[in-house]
């Protein structure tokens, strides 16, 4: 009985756990660039020497490409198959991306809208004042039809290293980085890639996941009742 108990407990932590993730992704689906979070679950011994066991569960990223948006604007970018924009902070760390909504920094950098600076693959892309740059697309940036840089575009061989640092950032933990240049990535000027989550399709799973906490707060309910009819019956 107590392990059925741990299986209900365990089948309530993962509800929970998925109703965040879910919530999360549905919260996200209008940030561009967003990449959705997903759950694995897998069992596992409760303790040594039970057969009594927990869910565990694994965050995951899926990476699949979202849709184009055409906006016109100069300095929106999209890519079209694998990798990311790659950025540096201040303390020169990197950062990646598929969020490509830049601004024109008043010092010529092509930058977030926190900040972060666009890299090309020599360094930062600089622009003159004013400038409504022409992005080819190989990632090749002309300011007023001269060469100003080609666009920095990074893959992983296995993009599960990568970690999320804000709602469309990644990073690669660690001291030595796997990244590489992209091949056979298309950039795509005067649009924005958009998120690849499905809103029809989170609520959904949404309204199964809270399916499966009630029958989970069922279960709970129903050993809870047993425990105390044992325990009235031991008193008598």
């Amino acid at each position: 009985m107590l392990s059925v108990l741990y299986s209900a407990a365990g089948g309530l932590n993962a509800a929970e756990k998925s109703q965040e993730v879910l919530a999360r992704n549905i919260a996200s689906a209008a940030h561009h660039g967003y990449k959705r979070a997903t759950l694995t679950f897998a069992d596992e011994l409760h303790n040594a020497g039970s057969d009594a066991v927990r869910i565990a569960a694994d965050e995951g990223i899926a990476f699949e490409q979202g849709d184009i948006l055409r906006t016109d604007a100069p300095c929106d970018l999209a890519l079209e198959g694998d990798g990311f924009f790659t950025l540096q902070r201040p303390d020169g760390s990197l950062l990646y991306t598929r969020n490509g909504s830049f601004l024109l920094g008043d010092d010529g950098r092509v930058v977030t809208s926190t900040g972060l600076t666009l890299l090309g693959e020599n360094g930062p892309i600089l622009l003159s004042p004013g400038s409504r740059p022409v992005v080819s697309a190989d990632g090749t940036v002309l300011d007023n039809g001269q060469p100003a840089g080609k666009l920095r575009i990074s893959t992983f061989p296995d993009k599960s290293v990568l970690r999320r640092a804000g709602t469309t950032l990644f990073e690669e933990p660690g001291q030595v980085s796997t990244a590489m240049p992209a091949v056979d990535t298309k950039v795509r000027q005067g649009c924005l890639e958009r998120s690849n989550v499905n809103v029809l399709t989170e609520m959904v799973r949404m309204i199964e996941n809270a399916r499966n906490h009630q029958a989970s707060q069922r279960i709970t309910s129903s050993v809870d009742a047993a425990f105390r009819s044992l325990t009235r019956a031991a008193e008598e």
